[in-house]
């Protein structure tokens, strides 16, 4: 054999360690890890494996592992050089190392090149939604997904997996029905497809259908047990939808039970945290001392600066919890220094700055200039990444600040954008009956800086 050539994935035994490795990965499983290192010892020749690993390790966006993964990545390519491969292969490898070294765009675009030489690579499918995901990508999201499902071969058995990325894919863009639709049938066809069930979850989230929600998560729920920690997210959702209907109970019980019980520092379980307990106080609930666990573990990664997202939700447990050094510190940063990842800094400048310093002005009470902040990033949040879900606690907080500022012009058409789009919202309407209310404050609109802001759509 002249080198070392990976078989097409649609050919692999379903028993083989790679098959598994793809599709628990696709499933959210928590088995991902365990598959991926058992892969790598059975087959240490293998570039794939180590090119997976060093993707893998990206996707955690935590400074500890920038170095790992390059390690993993230039083991790759070592081993590609010396023995050879596809040019899918050539791809997905030159994918980890773009990815590794912080240049994500690059990282996509080799992926889409492994997917155009073998159709049947959905491990290369989802990496790059992942990636597009995190990058804020929702247009190249879409069309990535859906040019997968035309290339994939028929009777793929990862096309449920993949119908749920549409699902997601498509929610993102504002294409609801659709959405719904293909999400419940992705979960029809594969029912451990979580994305694909969290994608419907978006979809009651986005047009005010709090009850389906409920309902459809707790239906659900054995679609998900295999999950790793995505489950906790499923659950954040869940009391998302529990919150809408006043349930504040049951909230607290699934934040201490089901969101925040293992008290990990994985930055996607402290956004759930740190923006389930921002909802909640913006409603006027005491969350007693549950800010301190979620502030230690950020407090521990003000330096990390790998991912804005990350670093706005460790800015709001630093808030929630007083620590108002911390917090400054971390905006100062945000407000000055590159991003520990290439494809960051350009976030950062561009609204991660404006959020993280209409915060903190937030916290001190001055609702002026945290309003003129906080709707300066508005027009292009969306690239900071996660979803307009996610995303809409920055816009629950510029909607408070206006109000408290006397800003009414600014959050009557705030607030009357979120009912336009979701019909009915508890947290539109209880605002627009505050504006209403005699002896309300009122000023003027902002002026330009608003109008700029509402040119443009939030998401």
């Amino acid at each position: 054999m002249d080198g070392f050539v990976m078989p097409m994935p649609a050919m692999i035994s379903p028993t083989s360690t790679e098959d598994r490795l793809v599709e628990a990965f696709l499933a959210h499983g928590k088995e991902t890890p365990v598959l991926l290192q058992a892969l790598i010892d059975e087959a240490p020749e293998n570039p794939r494996a180590h090119a997976t690993r060093a993707l893998m390790l990206t996707l955690l966006a935590r400074s500890e592992l920038r170095g790992p993964a390059q390690e993993a990545a230039a083991k790759a390519v070592m081993l590609l050089g010396g023995n050879g491969g596809s040019r899918a292969d050539t791809a997905f490898i030159e994918a980890a190392s773009a990815a590794a070294h912080g240049a994500w765009w690059a990282a996509i675009d080799q992926l889409e090149r492994a997917i155009t030489d073998n159709p049947a690579d959905t491990l290369s499918a989802k990496m790059s939604h992942a990636l597009r995901f995190m990058l804020g990508d929702k247009p190249g999201m879409l069309r990535s997904i859906e040019r997968v499902l035309r290339l994939l071969p028929s009777g793929h058995p990862h096309r449920g997996f993949l119908m749920g990325c549409h699902a997601f894919a498509l929610e993102e863009n504002g294409e609801y029905g659709r959405a719904e639709t293909i999400g419940r049938d992705a979960v029809a066809r594969e029912p451990r497809d979580a994305w694909g069930l969290h994608a419907v979850s978006h979809v009651h989230e986005m047009t005010g259908r709090a009850g389906d929600g409920i309902r459809w998560i707790e239906g659900s729920e054995s679609g998900f047990r295999h999950c790793n920690n995505f489950g906790g997210h499923l659950f954040w959702h869940l009391a998302l939808f529990k919150l809408e209907t006043g349930a504040v109970a049951e909230v607290f019980d699934l934040y201490d039970r089901k969101v925040r019980h293992d008290e990990t520092d994985d930055f996607r379980d402290i956004a759930n945290g740190a923006s389930l307990l921002m909802r909640l106080e913006l409603d006027g609930h005491a969350v007693g001392t549950r800010w301190e666990e979620l502030a230690d573990k950020a407090e521990a990664r003000l330096d990390d600066r790998s991912l804005v997202f990350a670093d706005l939700h460790y800015m709001l447990a630093l808030l929630g919890a007083g620590r108002m050094h911390s917090a400054a510190r971390l905006a100062r940063s945000m407000a000055s220094a590159p991003a520990g990842l290439s494809s960051q800094t350009l976030v950062a400048e561009r609204t991660g700055r404006d959020i993280a310093e209409g915060l903190v002005r937030f916290a001190r009470g001055d609702m002026g200039r945290a309003t003129e902040s906080l709707l300066a990033a508005r027009r292009q949040r969306s690239i900071m990444g996660g979803s307009d879900a996610q995303r809409d606690v920055f816009e629950q907080v510029l909607i408070e600040a206006a109000l408290r500022a006397g800003e009414e012009n600014v959050a009557r058409t705030l607030l009357g954008e979120r009912l336009a789009g979701r019909g009915s919202n508890r947290f539109a309407e209880e605002r627009l009956a505050r504006l209403l209310k005699p002896g309300t404050r009122r000023k003027g609109a902002l002026g330009l800086v608003a109008a700029l802001a509402f040119a443009a759509p939030a998401h």
